[in-house]
């Protein structure tokens, strides 16, 4: 019980404290009335407010002056789009660590940054997301490294990328998705994808997801399945299949995984995210609360279990979030034994089409 007990008194602070950060809204008073405390207040608040927007400001500048070098002469320029920069700081806390306690700190970088006057649907990344992982995977259990690479739309619904990830040396990849976008009445919302993708460490793979939405005002019910196989993990299975000392032996996935993610919440307001695996795991989320559940397996065997709480809110404006998500975890890995895990992250999002969707 000491996990327990130690998670409980950790988690119940933080709630509180996001919750109490997040309620809290500026004054509309006048200047002239305002104690001197809360002037200052205001003061530091307007500086994050002008970093902010700084940092948008310069780097979509010089966004804008490079793709116009490529506007034919005699031409007019034609308008660049928002960009969109995101800085994320997730840890994980691991209480069922061999030596008790275990910090795990991840960042998460994500570019969309588009060029029309180079190439008119040609888009820029960099993103530490895998493209190839089943979709609502943990951050901190996903591979983070870093990738940079283009991406072009040649059909509606359909995108294709190429890259290289930030290795040494460089690991080249290349993924084609389809990913639209289905609304078949007023409280459906259906997201289909399906992808091919090939990775200098993976080989070739494929990828297929759905996910639905469901709202009663509110309350959000989203349940997502996703399926995939790749070369690399065909040949991981057949070797620990064949492994006297791996908990696998015997059980020869060949190279399929697959997950089934639900979310229960209650979600007041959304953010517009694009990326499909950050929507699967409430990424889109701007302020809520929700139940998470998550299973995971092979061709063989079901591999582990995962129940958490998500908590997403504004730490401060519409830009900067805070998330904390307790959790047990079941694998078999570990003979099924529970292990106690509580992740908390901090998201800016230096967005120029930053919009929220309120219910």
């Amino acid at each position: 019980m000491k996990y327990q007990t130690l998670l409980i008194s950790m988690l119940f602070p933080l709630l509180l404290a996001a919750e109490t950060t997040s309620k809290t809204e500026p004054s509309t008073d006048k200047a002239s009335s305002q104690p001197a405390s809360q002037s200052s207040t205001e003061d530091d608040d307007s500086w994050i407010d002008e970093t902010h927007d700084w940092l948008y400001d310069n780097a979509h500048e010089k966004i804008v002056w490079f793709d116009n070098q490529f506007v034919p002469e005699g031409e007019e320029p034609v308008k660049v789009p928002p960009s969109r920069f995101r800085l994320g700081v997730y840890g994980e806390f691991d209480f069922g660590a061999a030596d008790h306690f275990k910090l795990q700190p991840i960042l998460d970088l994500g570019t969309d940054i588009k060029l029309p006057n180079l190439e008119r649907r040609l888009r820029v990344f960099a993103s530490t997301k895998d493209p190839s992982a089943l979709p609502g995977a943990s951050t901190v259990d996903s591979n983070n490294t870093l990738r940079i690479g283009a991406a072009r739309s040649f059909l509606e619904n359909w995108d294709t990328s190429i890259g290289v990830k930030a290795d040494w040396p460089p690991k080249a990849f290349a993924n084609a998705q389809w990913a639209p976008t289905y609304k078949p009445e007023e409280h459906w919302t259906l997201y289909p994808n399906a992808k091919v993708f090939w990775d200098s460490d993976e080989g070739v793979g494929f990828l297929g997801a759905f996910t639905g939405d469901y709202w009663i005002d509110r309350w959000l019910f989203r349940q997502t399945l996703s399926a995939k196989w790749d070369q690399e993990q065909r040949d991981d299975d057949r070797n620990d299949a064949n492994d006297p000392d791996s908990y696998l032996y015997g059980e020869n996935g060949e190279g399929y995984s697959w997950a089934a993610t639900s979310l229960i919440g209650y979600v007041p307001k959304l953010l517009n995210e694009k990326e499909y695996g950050r929507r699967v795991n409430g990424g889109d989320v701007a302020d809520g609360w929700g139940l998470r559940g998550r299973i995971e397996g092979n061709a063989a065997q079901t591999l582990s279990y995962e129940l958490g709480i998500l908590r997403k809110g504004p730490l401060y404006g519409d830009f900067l979030y805070y998330v904390i998500t307790p959790k047990i975890e079941w694998e078999a890995e570990n003979n099924w034994g529970a292990e106690y895990r509580i992740e908390i992250g901090f998201e800016m999002l230096i967005w120029g089409d930053l919009k929220h969707h309120s219910r």
